[in-house]
């Protein structure tokens, strides 16, 4: 273990990925202090703020989402370097490192079920390093203080295809109003379409949005390839919204209501049984539609047919324990009926 005294904070990850020697700090050549804290967490606070604003930029929480990875490698070398001059405080976090070196989704378990406190049933690697970022939020949050604005954006790459290339996950709220700044920022990413959830779950997002009231999203934004083979082009339009908010404080807007399909899940499926299999092609991509009755899957808990026409899947995966969720079923929904909250 050494010291992070280089530019390639990846790499630096990845060749400690379960803890570094000791903290190293960093002033940038604009005045702004550059820390890295533990393998995979980095904060910088600026030395000339833009915005009231508290950012956590995460990548990597499942291992083989080799994408965002590279593109938060490619912002903190500009960081390093002076390219990029901050202007709001900022915490990077590459989530799983001992799973991106071994180019597995998870060693043992799945890390995004394992926030809100949901490590403290597991005993493994993901379970510790659940923990240990989200402490790294709390810390990070608590010490920019009350009344900033805090986000919180989770990037990831999908297992599979997708109807809609880049989509966004925006987690449970309890009926509070979304917020037509951050729908409009997600349009001016290239986000394709939104999935708002119906209820509390154990993803990082949902645990900034939960526990510290943070905007926060989960943000798939292509599919999943080894590192070296992503075409970072087609991430061009994230890429530069990103590092203007890093920079200026501000949201790049886009008129969501056109831009963004907007989805609500209308049914949950759950492995409830060990013969529970999906009655679909292995290679169905996300977001691919159904007619009334048809059957989506089967086991001897019973069968689930879609409810409706135009009902959509999304994460189809029956390989996942029991109790644990093998997919959304989904119903498209429209702008003008979703709650706006513009302040």
């Amino acid at each position: 273990m050494s010291r992070f005294t280089d530019s390639d904070f990846l790499r630096y990850t990845l060749d400690n990925p379960t803890g570094i020697s000791e903290p190293s700090q960093r002033q940038l050549a604009d005045g702004s202090l550059l820390t890295v804290s533990a393998s995979g967490i980095m904060t910088v606070e600026p030395a000339n703020p833009t915005r009231a604003l508290d950012l956590v930029l995460s990548c990597g929480v499942h291992g083989n989402e080799t994408a965002p990875m590279e593109l938060v490698r490619d912002m903190v070398t500009d960081l390093l370097d002076g390219t990029l001059i901050p202007g709001v405080r900022l915490l990077v976090l590459i989530g799983n490192p001992v799973a991106a070196n071994i180019s597995q989704r998870f060693e043992q378990v799945n890390m995004n079920r394992l926030f809100s406190g949901n490590h403290m049933n597991h005993d493994c690697w993901e379970a510790r390093r659940a923990a240990e970022l989200e402490a790294a939020v709390s810390t990070f949050f608590s010490q920019g203080g009350e009344g900033r604005e805090r986000c919180h954006y989770d990037l990831h790459t999908a297992i599979r295809g997708s109807e809609y290339e880049k989509f966004a996950v925006h987690p449970y709220t309890a009926g509070a109003p979304y917020h037509a700044e951050q729908l409009g920022f997600l349009a001016a990413c290239g986000i394709n379409a939104v999935l708002f959830s119906s209820k509390p779950s154990t993803t990082f997002s949902y645990a900034s949005s939960n526990l510290h009231g943070a905007h926060a999203f989960t943000l798939e934004l292509g599919k999943v390839y080894p590192f070296g083979q992503n075409d970072l082009g087609r991430f061009a339009l994230i890429n530069q919204a990103l590092r203007q908010l890093i920079v200026t404080g501000t949201f790049q807007q886009a008129t969501w209501q056109q831009q963004l399909i907007c989805f609500d899940v209308c049914h949950e499926l759950l492995k409830e049984s060990d013969d529970f299999r999906l009655t679909i092609a292995d290679d169905v991509n996300n977001f691919a539609t159904f007619h009334q009755g048809d059957q989506v899957s089967t086991s001897s808990a019973g069968d689930y047919h879609a409810q409706h026409n135009g009902e959509a899947i999304v994460f189809p995966n029956a390989n996942v324990p029991i109790g644990g969720r093998a997919a959304l079923m989904l119903s498209v929904i429209d702008p003008a009926q979703i709650p706006i909250q513009h302040n």
